[in-house]
């Protein structure tokens, strides 16, 4: 797999989340966790972790979502003892994903700088949606 923070969009998490004071790291994923970017501050094997994570986790506030009716997740936060996760739509298919440095992060600050970043890139965040390939036979492949 590609280093994801070498490429245009791992440069772009620095420079907008990067330096937002109270963001540990950041990742931007498709939907079924496939890591697209990170920032320099996650490794690779880490940040693939984190993707996958947050994909198992999105999958369940989407479930909540449609027990309770309401209509769509924007924003999941998960806060443990040292840490807050923070979650967002970026796009078809993409979620952004934030950890603080600790419990005590200005949550508010980090949202917005999430959201500036969300729309600033709009839809080049987006990602088809994975599907498998059939054979003419009308097997899947591999």
């Amino acid at each position: 797999m590609s280093d994801t923070h070498s490429n245009a969009l791992g440069w772009l998490l620095d420079e907008q989340l990067g330096s937002v004071e109270g963001v540990r790291y950041a990742v931007l994923m498709s939907g079924d966790g496939l890591l697209k970017a990170r920032t320099e501050t996650i490794g690779q094997e880490d940040g693939e972790k984190l993707a996958a994570l947050t994909a198992s986790l999105r999958a369940s506030g989407r479930a909540w979502d449609d027990f309770t009716g309401g209509r769509g997740v924007r924003q999941q936060l998960i806060e443990s003892v040292e840490r807050i996760g923070l979650t967002t739509a970026a796009g078809q298919n993409t979620m952004l994903s934030v950890v603080t440095t600790g419990p005590h992060a200005d949550v508010g600050l980090i949202s917005h700088h999430m959201a500036l970043l969300v729309v600033r890139l709009g839809e080049q965040l987006g990602t088809t949606e994975r599907r498998p390939v059939l054979h003419p036979d009308g097997g899947t492949a591999i």
